[in-house]
């Protein structure tokens, strides 16, 4: 489904600033495979999504989205069958449309002439009626005017609304309280396990990373540095997270946030 081949991206090349943010990743997932990013902060986590979804243009390699070369097409073209979650709940909506408007955007009937129709409604009702947040009573409020939590709950639908090939998860619960992240973490699992949604989601909580989904993938230095599955995967725990990430990086500390995640 989706396939990175050697893929590298420096930025200011040949500056004082320099950064190569990634080295020669490789990375293949399968159709409906949900894979878990961990790593400290500037392992090229976000910036591996960025790639992927076109925020920028790749030094070298390539990236094939179910078959198909997408790796100098533009990120517009590519989001129509990439779908994409941020870390702040403000990215994503439309604050000063109401509910109702941001869905039918998401649902891409909403042109020069486009109108919501009472059909439109009873679907947006009924799927904001899965979220269990009363938002089906609020179709008129403003965006803006939710919580953290309710907000990226229906950036998540927006996201899926008609279901992407890819989802990428940027540390989507990152922002929120722990009720509200445990509450869009299990939306997200089963909104991408029903659709079969191949997924790449970004966390400092290692617990997650090691629950959800069937792989975890560990980043340093731009580089993907351990890659668990299987029983591997199965027996880890958060110290065995640690040891890794030491062990790899001979002995660096693990960040801050990782630790308290």
């Amino acid at each position: 489904m989706l396939k990175l081949n050697h893929i590298s991206k420096t930025f200011n090349a040949g500056t004082v600033n320099e950064k190569k943010a990634l080295s020669d990743i490789s990375l293949h997932l399968k159709k409906g495979e949900f894979v878990t990013v961990i790593g400290s902060n500037g392992a090229g986590k976000s910036t591996l999504l960025n790639a992927i979804s076109g925020s920028f243009g790749i030094d070298s390699g390539s990236i094939e989205l179910d078959g198909k070369d997408i790796t100098h097409t533009k990120d517009f073209v590519r989001a129509a069958s990439i779908g994409r979650l941020f870390q702040n709940p403000m990215q994503g909506t439309a604050p000063a449309m109401s509910i109702e408007d941001n869905l039918f955007l998401a649902s891409g009937r909403s042109g020069w002439l486009g109108r919501i129709s009472e059909r439109d409604r009873k679907d947006f009702r009924e799927m904001l009626a899965v979220l269990g947040m009363g938002l089906e009573d609020r179709m008129k409020s403003p965006v803006g005017l939710l919580s953290g939590g309710q907000r990226q709950a229906l950036s998540l639908l927006m996201a899926t609304y008609h279901t992407p090939k890819l989802l990428l998860l940027d540390e989507h619960t990152a922002a929120l309280d722990p009720a509200a992240a445990e509450k869009i973490l299990e939306l997200t699992e089963k909104i991408v396990s029903e659709n079969r949604i191949t997924c790449l989601m970004i966390t400092h909580d290692m617990d997650s990373a090691l629950h959800l989904g069937s792989r975890t993938i560990m980043m340093n230095g731009g580089k993907i540095i351990h890659d668990l599955s299987g029983a591997e995967r199965e027996k880890a725990t958060t110290g065995t997270l640690i040891s890794l990430f030491k062990e790899e990086t001979c002995g660096a500390v693990v960040s801050d946030r990782m630790l308290l995640s």
